[in-house]
């Protein structure tokens, strides 16, 4: 069974706080279907695949789903959703299976270089 969808403890109350709670977070199968098959391929989805990853708030949403149809499966992967900062203040996410990218690091890191984004340490 699929693991839950990880976020740190300070993240979750940050977003918490900053969250719009009158969003109407819609999500489609095809969107669903897509994103679980490039994490099935290439381990990982993002904006660039699914645009409306723009959103923070849906994107968050939009994990929860991806793991419930991996929980229904018979595969396992451990699923992780996280926003990274780059350079001129962006924050971008990315919903990987840590069975591929190993880490934050390789995440943030992938997220860049698909995103074309810069890093900033």
């Amino acid at each position: 069974m699929a693991e839950k969808v990880r976020e740190s403890a300070a993240e979750k109350k940050a977003d918490a706080e900053e969250r719009d709670n009158d969003k109407d977070l819609k999500y489609t199968d095809d969107q669903i279907k897509k994103a679980v098959d490039l994490i099935n391929d290439q381990g990982y989805v993002t904006k660039k695949d699914i645009p409306e990853m723009d959103d923070d708030d849906w994107s968050k949403g939009f994990a929860a789903k991806i793991d419930d149809v991996f929980k229904d499966s018979d595969k396992d992967p451990y699923i992780y959703y996280e926003k990274f900062d780059y350079a001129g203040g962006e924050i971008d996410t990315i919903i990987w299976n840590m069975d591929v990218i190993k880490t934050r690091d390789d995440a943030l890191k992938k997220l860049a270089e698909v995103l074309n984004k810069k890093i900033v340490r």
